[in-house]
């Protein structure tokens, strides 16, 4: 048994530090390789599109992967993308699908699709799932462009008041 002065025997008492080093360079890089780099207005806008226009897919469950799979590489800013693509949560999703769906149908069909049983049964799954796929398509652009712009506006906007307040 060692005592307060004694130094603990290899293999017993406190951990080495090495591997907590390592870990927290590891979090470190990773953090910044999802972020890909000083947020600007324009990598603000177009991760702010691409998340958006991913959430509006009709592809549940799917939205991370893809946000990664396209942030990672083009050096975007992933977790605001993610944060973006969270557009089709619970209280959104129904009336995005909606949208999707009308979208889809008025491009296919010329005309708008009615919910009800008489209609469900006409389409099907099928016609439903392919009025939603080509609406999401649609929609997402339309909603990306949107916010997208937003986006941009706000983070020139606040990149501006930064640089007024803490001129260097």
């Amino acid at each position: 048994m060692s005592t307060s002065g004694d130094q603990p025997r290899p293999g017993h008492g406190a951990p080495s530090s090495g591997w907590r080093a390592r870990a927290a360079e590891l979090r470190r890089t990773g953090w910044k390789r999802l972020r890909g780099g000083e947020l600007t207005p324009a990598r603000a806008a177009v991760s702010v599109a691409v998340g958006l226009f991913i959430g509006c897919l009709p592809v549940f469950g799917l939205h991370l992967p893809l946000v990664l799979a396209v942030c990672l590489p083009l050096e975007l800013d992933a977790p605001v993308a993610y944060l973006a693509a969270n557009v089709s949560n619970p209280l959104v999703a129904p009336w995005l699908i909606v949208a999707e769906v009308q979208t889809g149908s008025w491009l296919r069909t010329g005309a708008f699709v009615g919910f009800d049983a008489a209609m469900a049964r006409s389409a099907g799954i099928g016609g439903f799932a392919s009025f939603a796929a080509i609406g999401a398509v649609v929609v997402g652009a339309v909603l990306a462009a949107l916010g997208g712009g937003a986006a941009g506006l706000l983070a020139g906007r606040w990149r501006a008041r930064s640089s007024e307040a803490h001129p260097d």
